[in-house]
């Protein structure tokens, strides 16, 4: 089903978003490299995700504009017990840090596709072409 409110104005700002965006709670771990090259690493959870991107809620933000990998473990699907991984290398497309009390911090990021697992092997992203 497609969103209806595409290239409408919501809350003063034009939609730009080209994918439907799922609302799921999944847990993230993602990891940057900061401008010394050290390594981060931090989790959080998704508020909701699409096949090009996902919003990811935590206290720890990437910078803006960061490459990032990201890795997201969403719950078994019915009658199977094994959980899917979703990984990717994504850039993070804006912050949103929280007045304290007010909101919850997060983060967006794009990624041209998705690698997932259900189980020991890894199955690539689709060509996107």
């Amino acid at each position: 089903m497609a969103d209806s409110s595409r290239g409408k104005q919501q809350h003063g700002q034009v939609e730009r978003r080209r994918e439907d965006r799922y609302p799921i709670s999944a847990r993230a771990v993602f990891f940057w490299e900061g401008p010394m090259q050290e390594s981060s690493k931090w989790e959080g959870v998704t508020r909701d995700i699409s096949s090009s991107g996902a919003f990811i809620v935590t206290t720890n933000c990437p910078p803006a504009r960061a490459a990032i990998q990201i890795e997201f473990f969403l719950p078994p699907l019915r009658g199977t017990a094994a959980a899917v991984r979703l990984r990717a290398e994504a850039l993070v497309l804006r912050v949103e840090q929280a007045i304290l009390g007010d909101h919850q911090s997060g983060f967006a990021v794009t990624s041209g596709g998705f690698g997932f697992s259900s189980g020991s092997s890894w199955i690539p992203k689709p060509d996107r072409g």
